[in-house]
């Protein structure tokens, strides 16, 4: 940046506080003295300009250093051969980028809503229900509140891949590696290659507004969980998905075992946990119990429309139904097309928006998990529920720490042939994982399998197809008749997972 003169050169005015490209606490050296407007300033963490806020003195965005500005061109970028789709998402990213991407803010990261505070992204907790403490504001939000773009830019890409594949989360950071987000950066390293200030300041640049792109970053460099980008992106994912919730729902003082039970699929009686409390107690597991909650309209909605199972003939008739409050096109094409060709419609859909939504609830999970010390902790999942668990695996996979004990999985909605995205899974747990499947989760076997264009095989109908000694496949056929009643066989369950655990003990 031109100086301009060498008095100012020499005054080197520095001043250490927040700064709103990599939301450290750095220093920040004066390098453009200015009369009638403020002074331009640049960090020594991230490198790029910055600006003393106009309500407070944590420092604003101002110009983007080089490197920034090489990354968000290259993630604007589109690879020709992916065809009119890719056409269309770049024009979105493009415009995210531009509007995501002004210089001189006038506001600082805590006053225009983006994060509720600098000094709790890097907040550790007691206990995972802990976790909304993350957004308790200390600055007002001058900002109107805008509802997030869930799956705008990047993030619709990252769709296609979810979808279509079943949900490896190598297959999705693929997706989004080519539209640069984890590709190149303009100095030839990639953003996954950074780290600190530089990580973080490219990284966020790169996804822009995407809150989907934000869910494939944290998954795909799991190393962010915890720490300031972690923070920043939980606080992206804050409020997109109000039903998203960690309660305690029994706290047993004298046990360290800790269960957190995940829903797919919900009916009425289901949505308070008592159903898993039930069978869990009646096996004689005394754990302290968690649930989460994450899209209720979405999973009430497929609950509803599954409770009593689907024939061969009523398949496709319930999935065009579930299509058409996605749109028409969704309801029409998918099927015959064998390919996604409205992701715009499909996200819209209950099915593949909870499919969508299960990443970022598995990353919300994963980043309140790795922000609580000296714990481990159990994870059981129904249906999309363990899709919400593939993914937080996938993102803890890279801590060195494991804070995962046993998984057990029930009906999962999961692709089952990713070897390397179930590698990446298990290598985050300490124990072991349990699939359980049913020949007779007609829901998996045929819904599963037109929603995704017969691109992707369910755990819950098919054992995981890899002799691996941390996975072990439970046959369920001969007493779960139907998707809707796997947890009311959950004690019986856990019988075949633990032989030896005798009931009450």
């Amino acid at each position: 940046m031109k100086i301009m003169s060498e008095t100012i050169k020499k005054i080197k005015l520095d001043t250490t506080s927040y700064c709103s490209w990599c939301f450290e606490k750095t220093e920040h050296t004066l390098v453009v003295q200015n009369f009638f407007k403020r002074n331009i300033y640049q960090c020594s963490g991230c490198k790029n300009s910055t600006v003393e806020c106009r309500y407070c003195s944590h420092m604003s965005k101002s110009t983007p250093s080089e490197e920034t500005l090489k990354t968000i061109k290259k993630a604007r970028r589109m690879d020709d051969k992916e065809g009119k789709i890719l056409g269309i998402i770049g024009k979105a990213t493009s415009a995210f980028a531009k509007i995501d991407q002004s210089w001189n803010n006038e506001l600082c990261a805590e006053h225009d809503g983006s994060i509720a505070s600098f000094k709790s992204l890097t907040l550790s907790i007691n206990d995972i229900s802990e976790y909304e403490t993350l957004f308790v504001r200390e600055q007002k939000n001058l900002l109107k509140p805008a509802k997030h773009v869930a799956y705008a830019g990047a993030g619709i890409a990252s769709a296609t891949a979810i979808i279509g594949t079943g949900g490896g989360a190598g297959a999705v950071a693929a997706a989004i590696g080519n539209l640069g987000v984890l590709g190149a950066a303009g100095t030839g390293a990639t953003i996954s290659g950074l780290s600190g200030a530089a990580l973080t300041s490219a990284s966020l640049a790169a996804i822009g507004g995407s809150v989907a792109a934000g869910t494939v970053l944290i998954t795909a460099s799991g190393g962010a969980l915890g720490g300031v980008l972690g923070g920043v992106l939980a606080n992206k994912f804050h409020g997109d998905d109000p039903s998203f919730c960690i309660k305690k729902l029994r706290d047993v003082k004298e046990s360290e075992d800790k269960t957190i039970f995940i829903n797919g699929f919900t009916q009425k009686n289901e949505t308070d946990f008592h159903d898993w409390q039930v069978e869990q107690l009646f096996f004689g597991l005394k754990h302290s119990i968690y649930g989460v909650t994450w899209d209720a309209k979405s999973n009430a909605s497929l609950g509803a429309t599954f409770a009593g199972g689907v024939s061969k003939q009523s398949a496709k008739a319930a999935f065009m139904a579930l299509g058409k409050k996605g749109g028409v096109k969704a309801a029409t094409k998918l099927g015959a097309a064998g390919t996604i060709l409205f992701v715009s419609d499909l996200i819209s859909n209950p099915w593949h928006s909870a499919m969508l939504r299960a990443s970022q609830a598995g990353a919300q999970l994963a980043e309140s998990i790795s922000r609580t010390s000296g714990q481990k902790f159990n994870l059981v999942g129904h249906s999309l529920g363990c899709r919400v668990i593939y993914y937080a695996l996938a993102a803890l996979g890279s801590k060195k720490h494991k804070y995962v004990h046993d998984v057990i999985l029930l009906g999962g909605a999961v692709g089952k042939d990713d070897e390397k995205g179930w590698m990446d899974a298990i290598s985050s747990i300490d124990g072991k994982l349990y699939n359980c499947y049913s020949k007779q989760d007609m829901v998996l076997n045929r819904m599963y399998k037109i929603a995704n264009a017969n691109l992707s095989a369910p755990i819950g109908y098919y054992p995981i197809p890899f002799n691996i000694e941390k996975i072990v496949n439970i046959d369920c056929s001969d007493f779960v008749d139907s998707h809707m009643s796997w947890k009311s066989n959950y004690a019986d369950i856990l019988k075949l997972v633990y032989p030896d655990v005798r009931d009450n003990t």
